[in-house]
């Protein structure tokens, strides 16, 4: 038999780079090729680059590399590859590359094309670089590629990015030639820039529409707070993608409607729909904003169960869901077990520590991620911050405030000025406070002064907080917890006269009082109580045990505190004002309905009272239970008489 032709070394090389799955794959075989002193097989080029510029683990540095060494004749395909892969790197170095690439086509003589430009559109578009952007336009329109659609619709994209929305509209105008995605991104432009309805006007024009445009305008419905026109978009939707799913759900859930996230979650899985990470991370925002409890945890058994990667965005919401529900034990739980820990997931569990009493081992966590080689970041210091302002501990708030910018280079923001003034407003180091406010660099918002007016009526220091509570009914007139706060501390220094006035400028505007709530969750059904709240099945049976709770914490030296109730009336009467407030109704139904000895939770929407805050200590006394109530600054974890605030909330 005749032996067997060999083939050749280019040959043999070619095919295993058409082999490659990895970077380092690549890398080694051209190694190869350097050592028996032979040239990158010119064929072999193009999955190499592609991958290299492309491929997410890819390296655009060796797709460089190979293009600027090659001894083989230019291509475009390989320049535009590089060009589409530097243009998703979003820094500004890699678009002047890409421009130097461009221009390194020219000195070739190789004439770009319409790609050519529609990726450099997208780099500029992601530096959102606009001298450039229209630099490059005009070349378009000299090299006649103006009116490609491929270009177009990179150009509307460009100016939309860069704020420039009637630019993009006047490219959008100015085409005959337009197509689905032409549509689709104006529409983003409109919604990228705030505008809505321009949005909403073009939607109802087009032609033909595709997931893209119905979920485009989904998202920007609920992006802007529109949530019941992102309902009544959904439901016209002729197909619903997994994404539009995700959009509704996480809208409920970040705009303070959880109750509906969980209940549209329900109608998905009612059409055997499996939840993607975006979903459940959406489904635990919305447990920890009721409190849900065993909702979070038939989520987290739903992720075991199913075998879905925790990421690093996954596990970060799952401590969180379990410190806002009040079990820090559970959220350290998941904390510890997850490996690849970064900067969120630390972030998450020092919040949920500060927030549940445990401020010391909040402060041992942070230095601990730092000593792990994580560097804090922005929000990581407002946590800390927390732990500071919970725990009282001035000076060390003050040195990790200098720090953040001494030693990681991060610029204190306007919540970071505001951890620093509830820092020192629960301190009673009101003037200092205020003195701290006047230095600060930038013009201080009304939440920050609201904090101070906040600190103001519980240290009772009536000049200040009458001050500063008559300057932000001006500046922040819709906000009705600066009249209640407001109208709190003239009713506290006797001044009912001043507090009635503050009322009526409160109805003369139109502003309504949002009413004290608390939930508590039962067998997996959250239950909704407000104040004096008699729409509940069980309201005679919970209002009639609450008395024989006041009678019975009576003998352990119960006394309402009415000082802050304004009415002239009894005193009596007064008693019965605050004895129904939310949480108060919604400890007596967890009593009547829950086991003995198990653990009672509720969720507040505004800050206990003092008089709750008396009681909760001596019911959990009395009957032996751990009561756990969540308001709006942090959790209060009442056992055998005390909190776990230490009195200092």
């Amino acid at each position: 038999m005749p032996a067997a032709a060999a083939v050749p070394p280019s040959i043999a090389f070619t095919s295993l780079l058409y082999k490659c799955k990895a970077i380092q794959q690549f890398k080694q075989t051209h190694t190869q090729l350097i050592i028996r002193g032979l040239n990158h097989p010119p064929k072999s080029f193009r999955p190499t680059i592609s991958f290299a510029s492309l491929n997410p683990h890819g390296d655009i540095n060796y797709a460089l590399l190979l293009l600027f060494q090659s001894s083989t004749p230019a291509q475009i395909f390989l320049f535009n590859t590089v060009i589409r892969g530097l243009s998703r790197l979003s820094r500004s170095h890699y678009l002047s590359t890409s421009l130097h690439l461009f221009y390194r086509m020219i000195d070739l003589n190789v004439a770009p094309n319409n790609f050519t430009f529609t990726f450099l559109f997208q780099g500029c578009a992601s530096c959102a670089h606009f001298d450039l952007g229209t630099q490059l336009h005009g070349m378009v329109v000299k090299n006649s590629f103006a009116y490609d659609v491929f270009v177009k619709n990179s150009l509307i994209r460009f100016y939309s990015v860069c704020g420039r929305v009637r630019d993009a509209r006047w490219v959008f105008d100015e085409s005959d030639d337009l197509d689905v995605v032409s549509w689709n991104s104006m529409i983003n432009g409109y919604v990228r820039n705030g505008e809505i309805l321009e949005g909403l006007k073009l939607f109802d024009k087009m032609p033909q529409r595709n997931d893209v445009s119905w979920n485009s305008i989904l998202g920007g419905l609920v992006r802007f707070g529109s949530v019941d026109d992102a309902c009544r978009v959904f439901n016209q939707m002729p197909k619903r993608s997994l994404v539009s799913w995700v959009v509704l759900i996480s809208g409920f859930a970040q705009n303070g409607r959880p109750k509906e996230a969980l209940a549209l979650f329900r109608e998905m899985q009612s059409l055997d729909l499996e939840p993607n990470s975006a979903i459940l991370v959406s489904l635990l925002s919305a447990c920890a904003q009721l409190g849900a409890l065993d909702y979070g945890n038939w989520v987290y058994s739903y992720i075991q169960k199913k075998c879905i990667k925790l990421d690093s965005i996954l596990c970060a919401a799952l401590i969180d869901m379990y410190a806002k529900c009040g079990s820090i034990d559970l959220a350290m739980q998941v904390f510890h077990s997850y490996g690849d820990k970064d900067v969120s997931a630390y972030t998450s569990a020092i919040f949920g520590l500060a927030m549940n009493g445990h401020s010391i081992e909040a402060f041992q966590l942070f230095e601990n991620m730092k000593s792990k080689g994580i560097s804090p970041d922005s929000i990581s210091y407002i946590a800390v911050l927390s732990a500071c302002s919970h725990l009282g501990w001035v000076e060390k708030g003050f040195y990790y405030f200098h720090s953040m910018f001494d030693v990681h280079g991060i610029k204190p923001e306007l919540d970071h000025y505001a951890c620093m003034v509830d820092l020192l407003g629960r301190a009673g180091l009101l003037e200092e406070a205020e003195n701290f406010i006047a230095s600060m660099p930038m013009k201080p918002d009304n939440v920050i002064w609201g904090t101070l007016l906040g600190a103001c009526r519980v240290h009772r220091n009536a000049e200040m907080g009458q001050r500063i509570g008559n300057m932000l009914i001006e500046s922040d007139q819709n906000h009705d917890g600066r009249y209640i706060l407001l109208s709190n501390i003239y009713a506290e220094t006797l001044k009912g006269e001043c507090a009635e006035e503050v009322r009526k400028t409160m109805r003369k505007r139109k502003i309504k009082r949002a009413p004290g709530c608390s939930l508590i969750e039962l067998d997996g059904v959250v239950h909704e109580f407000l104040a004096g709240d008699r729409s509940h099945e069980k309201t005679q049976e919970i209002y009639q045990f609450w008395e024989e709770i006041v009678k019975k914490i009576k003998n352990y030296g119960y006394n309402a505190e009415t000082r802050s109730v304004m009415f002239d009336i009894e005193e009596e009467e007064k008693e019965t004002v605050i004895g129904y407030h939310s949480e108060k109704l919604a400890l007596a139904f967890g009593l009547i309905c829950t086991k003995p000895g198990s653990v009672i939770r509720i969720v507040k929407n505004i800050r206990i009272c003092s008089d709750c805050h008396s009681a909760m200590k001596l019911v959990s006394k009395v009957f032996k239970r751990k009561i756990s109530i969540r308001d709006r600054k942090h959790y209060h974890h009442f056992e055998d008489g005390s909190c776990s605030c230490l009195e200092y909330w």
